[in-house]
């Protein structure tokens, strides 16, 4: 069975990106899921960073739309790498891998693949050496 992955998303003042962001993570999750790298359970959540735009509005729009994406809104701006320990945070003890990107992309979505194979990786040490027989 493939693992859960939560994709955690710091949003501030994102209005303008998000409509193509969440058009492109909707295809590069249907892509994951299709490989059988992650769960179809696996999702994007975007913290809302205290934007003073649409932000918020676009996330509550996108969760309607779409399970897929999850939202988590922040009383004010706190930072970029606050609302990521607050997305972080969220999405602890809900899957089992989290990757966070940058809201306008400027992230590489293709090394999502090779992380996500870097986990498995690892997963399958481990698996292993738990199931080795103790001299």
């Amino acid at each position: 069975m493939a693992d859960n992955l939560m994709v955690v998303i710091p949003c501030y003042n994102e209005e303008e990106v998000l409509p193509e962001t969440s058009r492109r993570l909707v295809e590069k999750m249907a892509e994951l899921t299709r490989k059988g790298l992650i769960s179809p359970e696996s999702r994007v959540l975007l913290v809302d960073d205290g934007s003073r735009d649409r932000t918020w509005e676009l996330i509550s729009a996108l969760h309607k739309e779409n399970p897929l994406f999850e939202g988590v809104k922040l009383s004010r701006n706190r930072g970029h790498q606050n609302a990521l320990l607050a997305g972080l945070m969220t999405a602890r003890g809900r899957c089992d891998m989290s990757i966070s990107m940058d809201a306008d992309l400027q992230d590489d979505m293709d090394a999502m693949d090779r992380f996500i194979e870097k986990y498995r990786e690892r997963s399958e040490e481990h698996t292993s050496e738990l199931q080795s027989p103790k001299d």
